[in-house]
C-alpha cells in the first residue's frame, strides 16, 4: 500500500470519528482518485482491505449514532409541543397525558 493511499485511508478515518461527513467523503474522493491514477494489485488489495473494513464498521456507527440522535430530537419536539398550554391566538389547549398522577402514602 502507497503512502499516498495510507494517508487518504488516515484522513477518512479522522473524518468519520469527528463526525466531519463532507471531510470524509472527499478523503474518499481522493483516495480514489489515488487508488486509480497509481493502481492497486491483488497484494495491494488483500493489504488494503482490512483498513477499509475498519472505515466500513465507523461509517456504519457513524450512520446509527446520527440515527439515533435524530430520533431523540424528534422525541424531544413531540415531548415539547405535548406541553404547549396555548396556541399561536392565545386560545388554551389541553393535551391529555397518560402519565399516571403522583400519589403519596
Amino acid at each position: 500500500m502507497s503512502r499516498a493511499v495510507a494517508r487518504q485511508m488516515a484522513r477518512i478515518r479522522t473524518a468519520l470519528i469527528l463526525g466531519d461527513a463532507p471531510g470524509a467523503l472527499a478523503a474518499i474522493d481522493e483516495l480514489t482518485r489515488v487508488a486509480t491514477r497509481s493502481g492497486l494489485d491483488e497484494a495491494a488489495r488483500d493489504r488494503l482491505e482490512p483498513g477499509l473494513a475498519e472505515l466500513r464498521a465507523l461509517a456504519q456507527a457513524s450512520l446509527t449514532g446520527a440515527q439515533q440522535a435524530a430520533d431523540q430530537i424528534r422525541a424531544i419536539v413531540q415531548a415539547a409541543r405535548s406541553l404547549q398550554t396555548y396556541d399561536s391566538l392565545g386560545r388554551r389547549t389541553v393535551m391529555p397525558t397518560r402519565a399516571v398522577a403522583p400519589q403519596r402514602f
